[in-house]
């Protein structure tokens, strides 16, 4: 068996994924691991194109729209420190070290399973920890579809913890 050293987290910044955090929390403290912290969010240029029926880069400024990505990228990266900053307080008990480095936060803009995969394989994680959402009878039987794609595809062990319903 490998020895966990590095650790992935992935979130969708949901109240339900704080278990997640806390079971990849656990991990790390456990084998004296780092985290990483991974959240996607839409690619801007491609949601706006799709919602209109036509190419956006077609017809403006793509340095404009580049910076729409960006600073989507920059709102996330804040909600991300707010949400671990909360989960530590919460779980100081628990977790009595819960110092998470927030120079480890990675944001892209995409399809979350290309993007978390890529980022498992780029950044030699040992495994992937995240959470998995059941929307109904089929769902609570698989994994989310995300959480699916991201276990069928990727290189490294990956550990999905149920999270609550909403």
């Amino acid at each position: 068996m490998s020895k966990i050293k590095s650790i992935l987290y992935a979130t969708d910044l949901s109240e339900s994924a704080k278990p997640a955090l806390s079971w990849a929390i656990s991990l790390a403290e456990q084998y004296d691991a780092t985290i990483s912290i991974i959240h996607i969010i839409p690619d801007m240029i491609e949601e706006i194109s799709a919602s209109m029926g036509y190419d956006l880069s077609a017809h403006y400024n793509m340095d404009e729209l580049k910076d729409l990505n960006k600073e989507g990228q920059n709102d996330a990266k804040d909600a991300i420190k707010e949400r671990i900053k909360s989960v530590c307080d919460e779980k100081k008990d628990e977790f009595p070290s819960c110092q998470l480095d927030f120079n480890k936060i990675i944001i892209k803009a995409g399809h979350p399973v290309q993007r978390i995969i890529e980022a498992a394989d780029d950044g030699n994680f040992d495994i992937v920890v995240m959470g998995t959402h059941g929307h109904g009878f089929i769902d609570n039987l698989l994994l989310g579809s995300v959480a699916r794609g991201v276990v069928q595809k990727c290189t490294v062990p990956v550990l999905t913890i149920r999270l609550p319903s909403q």
